[in-house]
């Protein structure tokens, strides 16, 4: 983390987090490591001092972190209509059809509606793979940008958002979003790559949702952020799936 990103990160903590949870003492010495850091407070150390519950000093700090500067939105924001759980028909171009369960809550932000990633998740991975079982998933709509899975069989992965675009009208939603993918076998070995989906939806006016859906897999070594030296990405993007996606509302 260079030094603008370090000290932008500690301004936005500061900004993000409940006024109880810190205070500041600035008379004493601070050393040369904190006050490259943080310039602004080059005149005395800062001295966090926790008045709040650690729960909400957590959550604020993951509040905090999904909102880095430079990396997009902090979430896909859709209509409000969505809110809800919809039955899920996804046609898989040149595969297969399968039926799921969707659900779309509210967003800690005001008057905003975000997708249910890690149910809709699991979710889909189980009408894809119905042999395959997940123990658990952790997300939180607090920190939206990281999913994990667990399955029966020991392995994991591990879904990072790594930037996005989005936007949202009354009737219609569209992203695209890098993530970069971590599985990791029973054994604990990790392995990384990196896709980009695109997506679009638009609701018609007999309620039924309508979304197009493509995922590449990027190549360059498993970080959409990190750049070839050479230019340009270490292999063209490949698509892994298209697939046209039609949601109906449980009643």
């Amino acid at each position: 983390m260079n030094k603008f990103r370090c000290t932008h990160l500690f301004y936005v903590l500061l900004l993000t987090m409940p006024k109880a949870t810190f205070g500041l003492c600035l008379n004493e010495p601070t050393s040369r490591r904190m006050a490259f850091a943080f310039p602004a407070f080059a005149g005395g150390a800062v001295c966090l001092v926790s008045t709040a519950k650690a729960s909400d000093t957590g959550e604020a700090i993951r509040r905090s972190a999904s909102k880095i500067p430079g990396y997009g939105p902090s979430d896909i924001f859709y209509p409000d209509i969505l809110k809800g759980k919809w039955k899920a028909t996804r046609e898989i171009v040149g595969d297969k059809t399968i039926e799921y369960e969707v659900r779309f809550i509210q967003s800690v932000e005001f008057n905003a509606t975000v997708a249910d990633r890690g149910f809709n998740q699991a979710s889909l991975e189980r009408a894809l793979a119905p042999d395959i079982s997940i123990r658990s998933y952790e997300w939180t709509e607090t920190n939206p940008n990281d999913l994990r899975l667990v399955y029966g069989d020991g392995t994991s992965k591990e879904l990072k958002v790594t930037k996005r675009a989005a936007e949202r009208t009354d009737d219609t939603a569209s992203s695209s979003e890098f993530r970069r993918v971590t599985t990791e076998n029973s054994r604990g070995i990790p392995m990384i790559s990196a896709e980009r989906t695109l997506s679009k939806w638009k609701i018609g006016s007999d309620g039924i949702v309508q979304g197009l859906e493509i995922t590449y897999d990027m190549g360059g070594g498993g970080d959409p952020l990190i750049p070839n030296p050479m230019g340009g990405s270490s292999t063209e993007p490949t698509v892994l799936s298209k697939s046209r996606i039609r949601l109906e509302k449980f009643q």
